[in-house]
């Protein structure tokens, strides 16, 4: 007996239930999924007293060595210079025309040093007073506008070093606040 075989058929394999099921478990397993809570958490220390939704909070009262940084003389680049006061009493002017470590003289470097010495000797000084502690001395580095917003990095960083030295590592910066944008300056002008 012989079978006769007819021509084979083409057949075509339909890929859409298949592909469909596949979506399905991929969104499936998309929203099934769990992330640790610890992943998806971001410890930050946020300001409540500013910004949308201001609340008044009471905070309590801290020990805090203030440093803040004047640009003196900014019109004339060789005669600039920046001030350094210690909580509103001491000063320390660092030298004029300071043009950055790599471009000045050792003399003139040796007396920028010196006066940085001499800002850490103050902020140790200070910590005396407050018993030595430094776990609960806040250091604060501010740059007040419109003088303070043009103080060079190495200046306020030279201080952050002198605040680091001296065994204080929690220091808060506070400088010049971000410009408005023209939207935002529309918006109080119609207040």
């Amino acid at each position: 007996m012989d079978l006769q075989l007819g021509e084979p058929q083409e057949t075509e394999l339909n890929m859409t239930p298949m592909i469909d099921i596949v979506f399905q478990l991929i969104i499936f397993f998309l929203l099934s999924l769990k992330f640790k809570t610890i992943d998806r958490r971001i410890e930050s220390m946020m300001p409540k007293d500013r910004g949308p939704n201001p609340a008044p909070s009471i905070l309590e009262e801290e020990d805090k060595i203030k440093v803040k940084l004047f640009r003196r003389g900014i019109a004339d680049r060789e005669r600039a210079f920046t001030l350094l006061k210690i909580d509103n009493a001491a000063q320390y002017p660092l030298p004029k025309g300071w043009k950055g470590r790599l471009k000045e003289t050792p003399d003139r470097i040796e007396r920028y040093d010196a006066t940085v010495a001499a800002v850490k000797r103050a902020i140790e000084d200070r910590i005396a007073a407050y018993g030595g502690i430094t776990d609960q001395i806040v250091g604060e580095i501010v740059a007040p506008p419109p003088r303070g917003g043009s103080v060079p990095h190495g200046d306020a960083v030279a201080v952050l070093n002198a605040f680091m030295e001296a065994g204080i590592t929690n220091v808060k910066f506070e400088g010049t606040p971000t410009p408005l944008t023209s939207s935002e300056r529309a918006a109080r002008a119609a207040r």
